[in-house]
């Protein structure tokens, strides 16, 4: 029986579909990236993903929305190295901090620049910011979900190269967040689905 292919759809710069692509390199998965705003696009995209949805995955029938949906799904579909704790309460922490970064996307939404986003979303940030490098020194573990990236490290770190982007991202004297994101800048699986080094299909 041939293994159905997993699906992956989406825009190129959106961190969101990038935090799809990261969980399945994470998981060990075959899956195709197929991307909707390139100049030559898979004929798949349009066939496929006609509203342009970001992200957007298929597997089989089966047509999964919303990114850490689709991580989830990947992590339990899919034999390979877990991607979150086993326990009810690790699940349940994860799902939290997961939420909890709706601090950045509300960020991440309200465009370029300090300027552009009130106080109260700057601040919301910053104490995540802040989470992330307490729990990070107080683990001495070297990813958010231990000895390997997880869920927490997938739907964080796309987020936080988007940041870094708009020159709004954590200040340096956060130690152990510098060095977490260090880490993540030569981690094989994160490098590999970052757009900006990538090799892009659908272009000349």
């Amino acid at each position: 029986m041939v293994a159905l292919m997993f699906e992956i759809y989406g825009y190129l710069k959106d961190p969101f579909a990038w935090c799809v692509r990261f969980a399945a390199e994470e998981k060990g998965i075959e899956y195709q990236w197929i991307p909707s705003d390139v100049a030559y696009p898979d004929p798949r995209a349009g066939r496929n993903n006609p509203t342009a949805r970001s992200p957007l995955a298929i597997h089989g029938d089966f047509v999964l929305t919303e990114a850490f949906n689709s991580q989830l799904y990947i992590d339990d579909a899919f034999s390979g190295r877990p991607l979150q704790p086993s326990t009810p309460r690790g699940r349940s922490e994860v799902r939290m901090f997961v939420a909890s970064l709706e601090a950045l996307v509300a960020v991440l939404q309200s465009g370029s620049g300090r300027a552009s986003f009130n106080k109260r979303s700057f601040k919301r940030m910053d104490d995540v910011f802040g989470a992330v490098n307490d729990q990070l020194k107080a683990t001495d573990a070297p990813w958010l979900d231990g000895s390997a990236p997880g869920q927490r490290d997938i739907s964080f770190l796309p987020l936080l190269s988007e940041l870094e982007t708009m020159e709004t991202s954590f200040p340096l004297t956060l130690e152990a967040l510098s060095a977490y994101w260090a880490r993540a800048m030569v981690h094989p699986p994160f490098q590999k689905t970052n757009y900006r080094i990538a090799a892009i299909q659908g272009r000349r």
